[in-house]
């Protein structure tokens, strides 16, 4: 195989991979109302325990939680309208995800400026690394070698 094929190759192959990851990270398909509270739930911390999600929590702030989100749900709300609701209603830190905007960002698009910059790097470190390719003989080699066999005793075989 060709050095331009390998590198065609490689590259459909992190197109697919890039579209796979973009299709399973935004395709959610439709959820009843049951699994948008469970992931709206699972989205908001605790207000009263704070190391729990409120899906995990059984606290009486938690179970209140659970009802405005049923509650939001019922009356049509998508669910960043519900998320901000409850924001609103509780304080931005009531949210478990980290806003994608700002400061805040960087804790989305640091790991994935790390696993580039970690690729790139594997990239130049094996760039010229061939286990296919036979070394090239040169003539000094070539004089090498017949230098140590014509100076080797004749009684060595």
């Amino acid at each position: 195989m060709s050095h331009g094929t390998r590198r065609i190759l490689w590259g459909l192959l992190a197109v697919v991979l890039v579209g796979l990851l973009i299709v399973g990270v935004t395709d959610k398909g439709e959820r009843s109302a049951d699994q948008r509270a469970r992931d709206l739930e699972e989205q908001v911390r605790c207000p009263q325990c704070r190391s729990q999600s409120v899906a995990q929590s059984e606290t009486p702030s938690a179970k209140g939680v659970k009802v405005v989100i049923r509650d939001q749900i019922a009356a049509g709300r998508s669910d960043e309208e519900i998320l901000d609701y409850i924001a609103s209603s509780y304080g931005r830190e009531v949210l478990l995800d980290p806003p994608s905007s700002g400061f805040s960002g960087l804790v989305w698009a640091l790991p994935a400026v790390g696993a580039v910059i970690a690729v790139a790097a594997l990239v130049v470190r094996f760039r010229g690394y061939r286990s296919d390719v036979e070394p090239k003989v040169t003539g000094a080699d070539r004089d090498l070698v017949a230098e140590a066999l014509s100076s080797r005793p004749k009684d060595e075989t």
